[in-house]
């Protein structure tokens, strides 16, 4: 096609990653996709280690292929220990903005997905707004943070055109099988008659993967964007409720049993905190984005991946 757009997706293939590709292609754009994974049927896709200082490769892939959107959906901690996990996560990052910095002719926005969890304490009740205090109790959410820190530096100083996108717990097809939600899907699809998990006492704000691949379209179009946007879907749910809905959804004739101390009890991924809800205004005030997929949704659609 004349003139269409390309995007660059970093982790491309990952459970996030192919749908922000697939978002982006169906919103016209020719679209690259780049990680360590083998390639995805039908997408364009570079393999790469990116979890690398070395920006060259990098720099070869942008000066190739001159992007107009260049996505961070990279940077996994699942298994890691905390030096792999910051190479993964800030490593990753940090390379990734000076090989756009190198580039200052090529004007590509940048999009880099961070996470709910840079944000801490939360609340007991109530949304969580982009004004809340940065202050990250868990490694994961201290490294999201910095790599945050590094993309607002970039963009203070004027090297990138990035904004950030703070994302709360995702579900719906593909989700990732180490999440709360991706642990259980699994047993109930083994067809475990009984399921042992962590105290499942909290309330969250869970988000479709593919109305997270629709906000990163939507902060791709905006000439000026903010510098960080929470990206949720608006609404608490209880942790313990869904669970349950999704037993429910599969028919599976299965026992849940809820424990604080029994060995090999599936964990909560990180959901240590009593409630979590964001502020979605800002999403929808500079970006014309807002979910639209609820959670009923993306359970059944979750489920349908295992059929």
């Amino acid at each position: 096609m004349i003139g269409q757009a390309t995007a660059l997706v970093l982790g491309g293939t990952g459970s996030v990653g192919t749908h922000v590709v697939a978002a982006l292609r169906g919103g016209g754009y020719r679209v690259i996709s780049v990680s360590r994974g083998p390639s995805k049927a039908g997408i364009d896709h570079v393999s790469l280690e990116l979890a690398t200082e070395d920006p060259r490769p990098l720099l070869e892939l942008l000066r190739r292929f001159s992007p107009t959107l260049v996505v961070n959906a990279a940077g996994s901690y699942w298994g890691m220990d905390e030096p792999q996990m910051y190479r993964s996560l800030v490593t990753l990052t940090e390379t990734t903005l000076v090989a756009l910095a190198a580039l200052p002719d090529l004007r590509a926005r940048y999009v880099h997905l961070g996470s709910i969890m840079e944000y801490g304490p939360l609340p007991t009740s109530g949304q969580v707004d982009e004004s809340a205090p940065t202050e990250p109790r868990s490694p994961y959410g201290r490294m999201k943070l910095a790599a945050t820190t590094a993309v607002r530096a970039s963009k203070e100083l004027g090297a990138v055109d990035g904004i950030v996108l703070r994302v709360t717990n995702s579900l719906g097809p593909g989700v990732h099988h180490g999440t709360l939600i991706g642990k259980v899907g699994t047993a109930l699809a083994a067809g475990r008659a009984r399921i042992e998990l962590s105290t499942l006492g909290g309330y969250r704000d869970f988000i479709d993967v593919r109305d997270l691949g629709d906000a990163v379209h939507a902060a791709a179009r905006p000439p000026t964007v903010p510098d960080v946007v929470n990206i949720g879907y608006g609404q608490a749910v209880s942790v313990r409720q869904l669970v349950h809905r999704l037993a429910e959804i599969s028919a599976v004739p299965v026992d849940i049993v809820e424990t604080a101390t029994a060995s090999g009890a599936l964990g909560a991924s990180g959901a240590s905190a009593p409630w979590l809800e964001v502020a979605t205004d800002t999403a929808e005030r500079t970006l014309g984005w807002r979910a639209t997929r609820n959670v009923e949704q993306a359970l059944h659609d979750y489920w349908l991946t295992f059929r």
